[in-house]
């Protein structure tokens, strides 16, 4: 089950997802910053209650490509988020990793989710 709310006139989204099968609940934390035309994106997992480091980006014509720097346990990784179809009734984000410096990318979660109504 998911639950999704804007703030401050859309300049904030938060959402929350429960998985089950995980054992875990997360939240994510978009902030808009409008002078500079992009996002912030926070993940926190019940897991341990850290707000992870963000990755920044922006969204053109229903696609979001957002990047940052993360740790996967002691190894550092980039960290890409792609947004798609968010202009349609069934928007599709995925995660990728890259261990040597996005050279190459190994995608590692993909969500499908449907409006309602749509």
């Amino acid at each position: 089950m998911e639950t999704a709310q804007l703030l401050m006139g859309g300049m904030v989204s938060i959402d929350e997802s429960d998985f089950p099968t995980k054992g875990f609940k997360g939240m994510t934390l978009r902030l808009y910053n409008r002078a500079k035309d992009e996002w912030a994106i926070y993940w926190i997992n019940s897991d341990d209650g850290l707000l992870q480091p963000p990755v920044y980006g922006r969204f053109t014509n229903g696609q979001g490509m957002f990047a940052g720097d993360d740790m996967d346990g002691e190894r550092p990784v980039k960290v890409l988020f792609d947004w798609s179809r968010t202009d349609t009734d069934s928007p599709r984000w995925s995660q990728a990793f890259s261990y040597d410096g996005g050279e190459s990318w190994e995608t590692n979660w993909i969500m499908e989710f449907r409006r309602p109504g749509g």
